[in-house]
């Protein structure tokens, strides 16, 4: 008698189904639910991980580290602040002394005095009804002579200064001691024509600081024209006050008070216009004005400028007043 084979068929609600298909089946549903299932559990795993790394920067920040550090990031914002806001009394000086070079640098490039070193001018003089001849002599940093003269009048009058003493010599016109002084002083004041220039390149600038021998002042109108006002003090024996055109550059006018005995006289100076083509541009003369009043006029004929000039040629006469013309401190 032969074996019984198993059946081939399921009986499912009376139907006949292949066995093979109904295994089938089943694995087919058992693959989609465990694919369903770890996709479940992955996307809880991911859920589960933002919300710790979330409560982890929540719980980090009041932890004593972070509140250490704080500090540290933020000085570097202080520092990169602008301090244009703070009051700050350095940063101010700074822009003043910066302001009071790049305005002589101007002065200088428009005349050319940073590069004069000698200056020798020759013009007349008409202070009277005669006119004198006049001669002019500049040295840097602080030689001066100014001679005036007439043949015709049997009249001369010589000055001359060494940055420490001053010498007078003059024929015809007996004057006091008290009105030499003055009269020295006030050569002085009109011999001194690149003192400005002088002094923002001089040593006691480089050495002790540009303030202290110039000093920028507010700008201020003088006949109708805008000028910077510097004053200078320290290399001569008084201070003087300049005038320069915002347009130009070129110092127009200069004041100063000038002791004469036991008062103070106001000085001033009111300078020609340079020749166009001059380098460099000295003023082609001045007036004199002394207590309000002209008293002298010059026109300057020749100008001739860094030309060889011997030292001795400023050396006083023996026969010449001397006296004690220390700079101002």
């Amino acid at each position: 008698m032969a074996p019984s084979r198993a059946p081939k068929r399921f009986f499912i609600l009376g139907e006949p189904v292949l066995r093979r298909t109904v295994y089938l089946g089943v694995v087919s549903v058992l693959l989609v639910i465990g694919g369903i299932s770890g996709l479940l559990y992955a996307l809880l795993l991911k859920n589960g991980a933002s919300g710790a790394a979330g409560s982890v920067s929540v719980t980090a920040e009041p932890t004593e580290q972070s509140i250490e550090t704080e500090p540290v990031v933020a000085v570097p914002e202080v520092v990169e602040q602008p301090t244009a806001d703070i009051p700050n009394e350095a940063p101010i000086q700074r822009l003043k002394a910066s302001s009071l070079s790049e305005l002589i640098e101007r002065h200088l490039k428009a005349t050319g005095f940073g590069e004069l070193d000698v200056l020798i001018a020759n013009g007349t003089a008409s202070a009277t009804a005669q006119a004198l001849e006049v001669t002019l002599m500049v040295r840097r940093p602080n030689l001066y002579k100014l001679k005036t003269e007439s043949d015709q009048m049997d009249y001369m009058s010589q000055f001359g200064y060494d940055g420490q003493e001053g010498w007078f010599k003059q024929r015809l016109v007996d004057l006091s001691p008290e009105d030499i002084e003055f009269f020295m002083r006030v050569a002085l004041f009109e011999s001194s024509v690149p003192h400005l220039a002088w002094s923002f390149q001089s040593d006691e600038a480089r050495e002790f600081g540009l303030d202290t021998v110039l000093e920028r002042l507010p700008s201020e109108q003088w006949q109708g024209r805008s000028c910077e006002v510097v004053v200078s003090r320290g290399l001569l024996p008084f201070s003087m006050y300049h005038y320069i055109d915002q347009e130009t550059n070129e110092e127009v006018y200069r004041r100063a008070q000038i002791p004469r005995g036991a008062e103070l006289v106001d000085v001033a100076l009111e300078f020609d216009p340079s020749e166009d083509a001059a380098s460099p541009r000295i003023p082609m003369g001045y007036q004199l004005y002394i207590d309000g009043a002209l008293h002298d006029t010059v026109r300057y004929t020749k100008i001739r400028a860094n030309r060889t000039m011997l030292s001795s040629l400023f050396d006083a006469p023996s026969d010449a007043f001397s006296t004690g013309l220390a700079p101002r401190r």
